[in-house]
């Protein structure tokens, strides 16, 4: 009753101030218009009755699922899957999620946020623990602001994907040398169902997401870009995937830069480190510290940018003296048609950080494994590596040239690499085997191990293989090498654009001949007195067969050569003689604006003439849909 009354009364009120109104004067009924149109706001404004205000200007969901599915037969097995010839397997063992959601909006002009949320369900038994797994999984939260000062950005929490420099952190992004057949996790659908091989032919890069070159970082990250006289900054506090990962043992890796852009060129002061716990007492501490200068400077038609700096690693008490770290590129076009890169580095065997672009072949990390736990099992193995061009390993100093050439629809790309190792420090050589990396890296699922396959010379890294042998030419003593190692490279990458009954077709080849040796040598040492000998050949076709559908095909040779002052073979005295084939084609379907299928058949057969158990033949279809919204 109590309430009701109140009610009446609030009625009665707004009736006998309409009465008035009329009533009253010009002169009083503008007094009493502005009291109308005060009540009048209250309900706008939503105060009477009580709205709730809109507390966001705009909010988007974005993101992806992937689904994707091996099917491999084997009829020749290494031993280990001698019992399991025929292997079906649902998801991606890379630590890739299978749903991404993407999560932004802003509260005002000037401040925006977003959120990333990965969902991944492995399947493997494991029970609870399996839904953690590395760095790549959990919920990222990041935000801007922008003022006059600048523009502010907050990353933290879960996984970003975040680069510094080459020298600090970063991924090796390489050349357009690369077999573009195999589709990443991270690979878009494109609204033209043939705009990743058109984009391939004309710029040399295919797209990517924001992962490319990039490298995993989990804690917190502060940007500032815009900031007055042309500056920008970057601070980077938490854990690298290598350097901390899911160890409940107390471990950092923090860095930054600050850099000062003027017209098109820029200069920055770059570091990063590490300092991590081996033991539950927290005595033993190991790590290591990088800090460089990273340039860009444009003489004309002389393009000069590079990274010069040094690095120092440690080991409980023991810390060794900082070694330099140098790359420099001069790129210039010839003639105005042809553009050239020249490009010197020298990196000491001193400077350590497994967060950058350069691999480590030079520092034995066993010592780091249990800091590594749950997330890399065991560490890449110290040895001198054999690499594309364009790839850096520390302990190594040379030069490379990279050139494009064009002749009409026919483009032509080069690479020419000269190094050798600045001590010898390693008996072991590596080197991989790019014709059928991927389905050799699902021969072991989930784990990244060292030292397996037939013969216990193999080892998994990220969605690759490499292969380890041991040179026999050494110091009685020491067990080291008694000469320094040199390499040499050759790289070509052909690529034609034309039309079959009026469909456009791409036509690619990839080659590469690679050596490593004693002796230094102009050019890569084609007989036996290189340790080492491999070669690569790569073909692919992909034809547009209507704009809804490509037909993908793809064939690839290897041949890997080894001489007597390496390992032989017990039985045979022989050594490693590799050869490999690998036949596939498939199909890429756009089903829809965000939606594409993609399917891939590949046949296999690889066998080491001197090594009778290094071997193996079959196929593996994959089945992979893929949906952005």
């Amino acid at each position: 009753m109590k309430l009701i009354k109140k009610i009446l009364v609030v009625a009665a009120g707004f009736m006998l101030s309409g009465s008035i109104a009329i009533a009253q004067t010009n002169e009083q009924t503008e007094v009493d218009s502005s009291k109308n149109l005060f009540f009048q706001s209250l309900f706008d404004n939503g105060n009477f009755p009580k709205k709730q205000r809109a507390l966001l200007n705009q909010f988007n969901v974005s993101g992806y699922y992937r689904f994707v599915t091996n099917y491999r037969h084997l009829d020749i097995a290494y031993p280990h899957l001698r019992k399991n010839p025929n292997n079906i397997f649902v998801g991606d063992d890379s630590q890739i999620p299978q749903l991404m959601l993407n999560l932004s909006g802003s509260v005002s002009k000037n401040t925006s946020f977003g959120t990333d949320l990965y969902m991944w369900s492995p399947m493997t038994g494991a029970g609870e623990r399996e839904n953690v797994k590395g760095l790549n999984l959990g919920i990222s939260l990041y935000g801007t602001y922008s003022s006059d000062y600048g523009d502010f950005t907050v990353k933290t929490g879960g996984i970003n994907w975040y680069a510094l420099t080459p020298f600090t952190f970063q991924a090796n992004k390489g050349y357009d040398r690369y077999s573009i057949f195999e589709r990443n996790p991270w690979d878009p659908n494109t609204k033209n169902i043939d705009s990743r091989y058109a984009t391939f032919y004309n710029a040399g890069a295919i797209n990517q997401d924001e992962r490319w070159g990039q490298q995993a970082f989990q804690g917190l990250i502060i940007e500032g870009n815009k900031l007055p006289n042309g500056f920008s900054g970057v601070l980077m506090y938490g854990k690298t995937q290598l350097n901390g990962g899911l160890s409940p043992l107390p471990n950092s890796s923090y860095g930054g830069k600050i850099k000062k852009e003027y017209k098109s060129n820029f200069i920055s002061f770059n570091t990063f480190n590490n300092c991590s716990f081996t033991d539950s007492t927290q005595k033993s501490t190991v790590g290591f510290n990088v800090a460089t200068i990273e340039f860009k400077n444009t003489i004309g038609k002389l393009v000069v940018r590079g990274e010069v700096g040094g690095g120092r690693n440690f080991a409980g008490d023991n810390i060794s003296d900082w070694g330099e770290a140098v790359s420099v590129k001069f790129e210039y076009p010839i003639r105005d048609k042809f553009p050239t890169e020249f490009h010197l580095y020298r990196i000491s065997p001193r400077v350590l950080n497994n967060s950058a672009a350069f691999i480590n072949s030079a520092i034995d990390q066993n010592y780091l494994a249990t800091s590594s736990v749950g997330v890399q099992p065991v560490l890449p193995a110290v040895a001198s590596s054999m690499v594309s061009i364009g790839q850096l390993v520390n302990n190594r100093q040379g030069f490379d040239v990279n050139a494009q050439i064009n002749f009409g629809r026919l483009k032509t790309s080069f690479g020419y690499s000269n190094s050798s190792e600045m001590e010898n420090l390693s008996s072991k050589l590596t080197y991989s085997h790019p014709i059928n990396s991927l389905v050799l890296a699902h021969f072991w699922r989930w784990d990244f191990p060292s030292n397996v396959g037939p013969y216990n010379n193999l080892s998994k890294i990220y969605r690759t293989v490499y292969e380890t042998v041991n040179i026999t030419n050494v110091n009685a003593v020491t067990k080291l090498p008694i000469e320094r190692k040199y390499f040499n490279s050759i790289e070509m990458n052909m690529k034609w654009k034309g039309t079959i009954f009026n469909r456009d077709y791409y036509l690619y080849y990839l080659g590469q001949y690679s050596s490593a040796q004693p002796t230094s040598s102009p050019i890569t040492v084609f007989s036996e007195q290189a340790y080492l000998r491999t070669y690569y050949h790569q073909i692919e076709s992909y034809i547009k067969i209507n704009k809804s559908l490509v037909w993908c095909n793809y064939a690839g040779f290897e041949r890997i050569i080894a001489n007597y002052d390496t390992e032989t073979d017990l039985i045979t005295k022989r050594p490693k003689n590799q050869t490999g084939y690998s036949i596939a084609t498939g199909f890429d379907i756009r089903m829809s604006k965000g939606a594409g299928l993609y399917l891939r058949q590949r046949w296999m057969e690889y066998a080491d003439a001197s090594f009778k158990d290094d071997q193996y033949k079959g196929f593996e279809t994959t089945v992979e849909i893929k949906i952005f919204f």
